[in-house]
């Protein structure tokens, strides 16, 4: 028999129970209510977010990321003893931050023959005076690459610490293929360093809106935007001075500005045309352009003496690599899409206006006298004729301005090494005052950047 005062309390201690349960179930469904409503909340403004972002991506002006910017590269790697130079990305992640464009700037390196200072130290430096163009004001970016035939692999390790990207690429074209008996013969054997030198038509090839070819012995002394506002805005948006130029008879300025190049009036005959100087090239890269390039040389129509077509680019050095085949392209196969620019102030090369009878070397009646151009207008430096900085040249024989623009040269050099922290101030007494102590002695007395291998 139960007892009754037991029933009592187990029936009231139920109800009490059952009574609790109903008082903490009502707060719990309320937070779980107000939970789903703000996930709910969170997820609508995402979505609409994503509606307001979707259409900003397609824009053709939209800054984009490109498979080569995701790669996981550092932007700044540390060779040379400490030599920070960009890693090949960096211009190419700045372009995110809403910089105006990036500019490709390309080298290219053909053979591991000559004296070793020209792919450490003239590389290094010149990727130098590239990126500090920046500071002087440019509102571009810039990207290094190197175009480097299978041959020179073996000397390239250095030109990846000094931030370029560098390609091992074979030549546009099999020389053996090429159909012209005369070209395919000659190609091979002439110029300065044969079939090979066509690695420079790869700047056609790369994806930025222009592409800056140099030789590896050029200096930027200052910034090139108004080139490169030419080609990306127009010639009319460009605040380009015709006195920069080189506008011969009743030439005009083209509607769209495809390239810019000096010529080399040095190397022409008298009467005959001349070619464009292999150092410095400005494109906008295209690939049909690039695919021209290799029909015109793979047909082979070179010939002695009248060159490319018969049209006159032939008999000089360098007439079947770059030299005559650029000034064959703009001269007749896309006629005015290129301008010759001054060449006392772009790749400027210090060279004598006048030949031996004292007339014009550019056919004018009336030239211009590079060697006596004041340094502070010039935009870019070539050293042919002045000689390598690194051979720490005496300068008797040789126009005053080579002693400046040599000046330049190891100033940047010096400027590069205290941007790095890594400066130590050399002792070499040949000529101080030019050379900073960088030289113990005329030729061999250069003292080299130290640039750490890689392995």
């Amino acid at each position: 028999m139960r007892n009754p005062d037991r029933s009592s309390s187990s029936s009231s201690s139920r109800q009490t129970i059952r009574s609790s349960s109903n008082r903490t179930r009502a707060p719990f469904v309320l937070r779980i209510g107000s939970t789903c409503i703000i996930a709910l909340f969170i997820h609508l403004v995402l979505f609409c977010f994503l509606l307001l972002l979707l259409p900003s991506l397609d824009r053709e002006d939209a800054p984009g990321i490109h498979l080569e910017q995701v790669r996981v590269i550092p932007t700044t790697e540390t060779s040379v003893d400490g030599v920070g130079m960009p890693g090949p990305n960096a211009a190419a992640a700045a372009d995110i931050s809403g910089e105006k464009a990036t500019i490709a700037y390309a080298i290219s390196v053909t053979s591991c023959g000559g004296r070793e200072e020209g792919i450490t130290d003239g590389t290094a430096v010149l990727a130098y005076s590239i990126r500090r163009q920046k500071s002087q004001g440019s509102k571009y970016n810039s990207k290094l690459y190197a175009f480097v035939h299978p041959a020179a692999k073996k000397c390239s390790s250095p030109l990846i610490d000094m931030g370029y990207d560098v390609q091992i690429r074979e030549t546009p074209i099999n020389a053996t293929e090429i159909k012209g008996e005369f070209l395919r013969r000659t190609i091979q054997v002439r110029g300065c360093c044969q079939e090979k030198e066509l690695l420079k038509l790869y700047s056609y090839a790369l994806s930025e809106p222009v592409a800056v070819h140099l030789d590896v012995d050029a200096l930027i002394l200052k910034p090139l935007d108004s080139l490169f506002d030419a080609i990306i805005d127009g010639v009319e948006s460009s605040p380009l001075d015709t006195k920069d130029m080189e506008l011969h008879g009743n030439s005009s300025l083209p509607g769209q500005v495809d390239a810019f190049f000096t010529r080399d009036y040095n190397l022409s005959a008298k009467g005959k045309l001349a070619g464009m100087q292999g150092g410095f090239l400005v494109v906008r890269p295209s690939m049909k352009v690039f695919e021209e390039y290799r029909r015109i040389v793979l047909e082979g129509k070179h010939y002695r003496g009248s060159g490319w077509d018969r049209k006159g680019h032939g008999g000089y050095y360098g007439a079947q690599q770059i030299q005559g085949l650029v000034a064959h392209y703009y001269d007749f196969v896309r006629p005015g899409t290129a301008i010759e620019l001054n060449r006392c102030v772009y790749n400027a090369m210090i060279d004598a206006p006048r030949n031996r009878q004292g007339l014009c070397r550019n056919g004018e009646r009336e030239c211009e006298d590079c060697r006596a151009e004041k340094v502070e207008n010039i935009m870019s430096a070539h050293f042919t004729l002045c000689q390598k900085p690194w051979h720490c040249t005496n300068h008797r024989s040789y126009p005053r301005l080579c002693e400046s623009l040599h000046r330049e040269w190891f100033r940047a050099r010096k400027d590069l090494e205290i941007e790095s922290g890594t400066f130590v101030e050399q002792k070499g007494e040949h000529n101080p005052k030019i050379f900073l102590g960088y030289c113990k002695s005329h030729m061999r007395g250069y003292i080299p950047i130290k640039v750490k291998r890689q392995h």
